[in-house]
């Protein structure tokens, strides 16, 4: 589901879910209209992306901390998701059993939410048992940092945290090339 922009304001969700909506009754959901590309593919800036998340500290909503630049060394699957996002209820169940398939071998899955209610994430997450980290960052958080197009929206890093991968699909394709990147990645031998 794209963001848009509302004033000076920055992101609204209201908005967004809006968009979602119409997007949705015209039969194109943000996982079939998603985009699926090496890094940078997205028109995104792979090492301003990189800068933004070594700097960045994320949230549980029970309140502990995660500095994304401490993951150096792992190959880490970051999703950008919301509880509203229809695309996201069918993507994160498949995130998570790739987080459970990686988690013991150097690799893990997080997702990141851009909710505004920590409630609303805690239900979500009861709701489809997933056991893969989640934080909450709020729409004034990361994605809005970086900008980010869509919600669902993913990106690979390799293990020195370069941005290898990214997709704002939620479809079989983007999902199967997430885990093949990160199979890849996580096959590849550590640098050192």
């Amino acid at each position: 589901m794209a963001l848009e922009r509302r004033g000076t304001r920055g992101r609204s969700l209201r908005t967004a879910l809006r968009v979602g909506v119409a997007v949705m009754g015209l039969g194109m959901t943000g996982a079939s209209a998603g985009h699926v590309a090496p890094a940078g593919g997205a028109g995104m800036d792979p090492e301003r992306i990189r800068r933004e998340l070594m700097t960045h500290t994320l949230r549980t909503v029970e309140g502990r901390t995660l500095a994304l630049g401490s993951l150096q060394g792992e190959v880490v699957v970051l999703n950008f998701w919301a509880s509203w996002c229809a695309p996201c209820r069918k993507e994160l169940p498949r995130l998570d059993a790739l987080h459970r398939s990686i988690a013991d071998h150097g690799g893990r899955v997080i997702a990141v939410s851009i909710d505004h209610e920590a409630r609303n994430v805690r239900r979500f997450v009861k709701t489809h048992r997933l056991s893969l980290p989640v934080y909450l960052d709020g729409p004034d958080g990361l994605a809005r940092k970086l900008d980010l197009p869509h919600v669902p929206f993913t990106i690979v890093l390799d293990r020195d945290g370069s941005v290898a991968f990214t997709t704002a699909g939620a479809d079989d394709q983007a999902l199967e090339a997430i885990a093949a990147t990160t199979r890849r990645l996580m096959a590849a031998a550590p640098a050192g």
